[in-house]
């Protein structure tokens, strides 16, 4: 057997190979030196048969390739005027093509172990809270057609005449937790409250839509239920002892 002096190396495929031997003389993709890498290219299947390695069909479908492309160079040119395609060209995408898929399974592969040693935190359950289904018969678009109703009845209004701001220094403020009070107070008493009647005796739009941020903030903690009686939207109360409200800090 031949004695030879470099360890026979293993490659994925002939481009493998063949990027290998372009690597090694440090030529161009675009300028390959057909001659010499064809005759490395073919040295190095020999060997791979000396020692007995399997070569497969796709090594030496590209050494045929290879000569091809060789003798397509040796042949001389008839017509120096004529522009010719470079033989190289189709073999040189090849390769430029074979390198981009090498570079992105070198990059994908240092991913896979950059990320092996990483831990997380399994996600906690959170319980799905549940729908009140008092409120399965009534939508928003059913607060806010009774909402415009309540506007409504507020334009219709005769604005104040200039002696009634005599001596008022400034606006009264109305809170939502007042108003929060205010309606969890009178669903105790009554139980039961038309919407309508929460704005009566509402003396501003302030106090109006503090009134109407109280309904909804009282839905959002579930203590009222909502049902239409009739076309008359209603109000009950919602007995939830301990609970606090969350707009403040007082308890039932």
């Amino acid at each position: 057997m031949k004695q030879i002096s470099f360890k026979l190396q293993v490659f994925e495929g002939p481009l493998d190979l063949l990027m290998h031997l372009i690597n090694k003389n440090k030529v161009s993709l675009y300028d390959i030196p057909i001659s010499e890498i064809t005759e490395q290219y073919i040295f190095y299947i020999s060997e791979m048969e000396t020692f007995d390695i399997e070569v497969s069909s796709e090594f030496l479908v590209l050494a045929a390739n290879l000569l091809y492309i060789k003798s397509k160079m040796l042949l001389p040119k008839y017509d120096e005027t004529e522009e010719q395609e470079d033989p190289r060209l189709e073999l040189a995408q090849r390769l430029i093509e074979y390198k981009l898929f090498k570079q992105a399974a070198q990059f994908l592969t240092e991913r896979e172990f950059a990320g092996c040693h990483t831990f997380y935190k399994i996600r906690d359950y959170i319980e799905p809270r549940l729908v009140d289904e008092s409120l399965s018969d009534i939508n928003t678009n059913d607060l806010a057609l009774a909402m415009m109703q309540v506007y409504q009845k507020f334009q219709n209004r005769k604005p104040p005449t200039a002696r009634n701001f005599t001596g008022i220094v400034g606006r009264e403020i109305i809170t939502v937790f007042s108003k929060v009070k205010f309606l969890i107070s009178s669903l105790k008493t009554f139980r039961k409250v038309k919407f309508i009647d929460i704005f009566k005796g509402v003396k501003s739009r302030d106090e109006a839509v503090a009134s109407f941020l109280a309904v909804l903030e009282l839905l959002k903690m579930n203590r009222v239920k909502i049902t239409d009686n009739k076309g008359n939207i209603e109000l009950s109360y919602i007995n939830k002892k301990g609970m606090k409200i969350s707009v403040g800090d007082t308890e039932d």
